[in-house]
């Protein structure tokens, strides 16, 4: 195994210490050999890196020597040439490293706010955030875009519970890799994410413990799935248009926009006919992703007043309470992120507060106010908190409703969901404990109960499905 040294000096003369972190800024650096792993992923791919929030891996990739004078080959195996170094950069909050040649200054809270020269200017993109809420990689994806040259590679490492939040945010698919980071003073498991195929990536990290088979089975098939879309996404755009015409609706549209009103083909585009009139006869199959779990489409009849419409179909008394459980399971994970604001803005009022205090005099009007609308968040607060207790208490009754119907077996999410509320209700407001809390929500509390609601949903489908099978078993005897 290549051991990286725990200091490195650059040709700027900036050293960085890899056994110093700073837990104020969330700072906690990656195992010796996960930075090798990394590093080399980079070095494979890259002509020109930007590594957002990760000064580990930068400066091991920049480093010239080490500051103990202990040249043992180390730092030289994953250094870069030189090319790829002058064309990096650093773009890191922490201005510790300000001297460095390639450090730029970047603040997440302006994601946009980046030198006019880095637009465009990287191939390959490196990303690390502090926190990993779904906020700050909000900000993080959006200075990845600006980085990035088209065609460009992405490279991200945060929590599993993650994987589709940043897919939707790139509306694009990303690759779980095999290899998953190893940080020493982290409390839960990184994983890396690429938007393709990785490489020195794509075997295990052997300083931990395998993944259980079956979870390894499904990231393989997770990932042969996104090789199909990407695959396809290629064949589609390099089809053979010869012979294609536009749709109506489309047509209709470009010639609003460009002032044409010459009618393709007086048949196909009726003047005067609005576009919300000009609808589907049927359903193309695939076109549509049905809603509550339906992968068909509606019985015949549907669509009118007929007794095929969705709303008119009784699944039965067991359907309707599995989907008022997944409702309510829902709308409980939505008061999470409630109070989630309501502390953050508590916080901002709070420390609003201390300095009007420490002003005094003119301030107390000021103050005045700022403490009437602490008032007004507190009292939310503690309703969204009441909120969650009622919810907890109707899904205890509704999965006892449940268990006595299908003898399933009772589930063990609700123990997560009132330490949830516990942990929100005795929380302090500090900047630290609030990013620890919120840390803890997508790993500890949301995640069991995205695995309950998945269980749910494919009862839903289950229920539907069986429904439209006997459905169609009578017609056939009725012919």
């Amino acid at each position: 195994m290549v051991q990286i040294a725990s200091c490195f000096t650059t040709k700027s003369g900036v050293r960085f210490d890899h056994t110093v972190e700073r837990a104020e800024l969330n700072q906690y650096w990656y195992s010796p050999n996960t930075i090798t792993a990394l590093v080399n992923e980079v070095r494979h791919h890259a002509t020109a890196c930007a590594f957002l929030s990760t000064p580990s891996l930068y400066f091991a990739m920049a480093a010239h020597d080490c500051s103990s004078g202990d040249h043992n080959g180390t730092a030289d195996e994953v250094a870069a040439h030189p090319g790829l170094i002058e064309s990096s950069r650093l773009f890191e909050y922490d201005r510790q490293w300000k001297d460095e040649a390639g450090f730029v200054f970047y603040d997440f809270h302006r994601p946009e706010e980046i030198p006019v020269q880095y637009f465009g200017a990287f191939d390959y993109v490196i990303a690390d955030p502090p926190f990993i809420t779904e906020d700050v990689w909000v900000a993080y994806v959006k200075t990845s875009l600006l980085l990035l040259r088209d065609g460009g590679k992405l490279l991200f490492t945060t929590v599993m519970e993650n994987h589709n939040m940043l897919e939707g945010l790139l509306d694009g698919p990303l690759f779980i890799a095999p290899f998953r980071p190893s940080i020493a003073h982290l409390t839960y498991q990184y994983v890396c994410f690429t938007n393709y195929k990785p490489t020195y990536l794509a075997q295990v990290n052997g300083e931990l413990p395998p993944d259980d088979p079956k979870i390894a089975a499904a990231i393989q098939m997770a990932n042969d799935l996104r090789e199909s879309e990407k695959a396809f996404t290629v064949q589609a755009q390099q089809r053979d248009r010869r012979g294609e015409q536009p749709l109506p609706t489309t047509m209709r549209t470009n010639n609003a926009q460009t002032g044409n009103c010459a009618s393709v083909d007086d048949a196909t585009i009726i003047p005067g006919v609005p576009m919300s009139a000009m609808k589907w006869g049927h359903i193309p199959e695939g076109l549509t992703v049905y809603p509550n779990g339906n992968d068909a489409a509606p019985p015949s009849g549907a669509g009118g007043s007929g007794s095929g419409s969705e709303s008119k179909v009784d699944y039965g008394e067991t359907y309707h309470n599995i989907v008022t459980l997944r409702e309510t399971i829902d709308n409980f994970k939505g008061q999470i992120d409630l109070l989630q604001k309501h502390l953050a803005e508590m916080l901002k009022l709070q420390q609003k507060r201390d300095k009007l205090e420490a002003r005094g005099g003119e301030a107390v009007v000021l103050l005045a106010g700022v403490n009437d609308t602490m008032s007004s968040y507190r009292e939310q607060f503690v309703s969204t908190l009441d909120t969650m207790r009622g919810l907890i208490a109707s899904i205890e009754v509704m999965e006892a409703q449940l268990a006595s119907t299908t003898g399933e077996a009772s589930v063990i999410y609700v123990g997560a969901m009132r330490e949830c509320v516990e942990a929100y209700a005795t929380t302090p407001l500090e900047k630290q404990r609030l990013n620890e809390l919120a840390a803890d929500a997508t790993r500890k509390y949301k995640s069991p109960l995205f695995n309950r609601m998945k269980e749910l949903l494919q009862r839903i489908k289950d229920i539907k499905k069986s429904y439209q099978q006997q459905h169609r078993q009578e017609e056939e005897a009725e012919v």
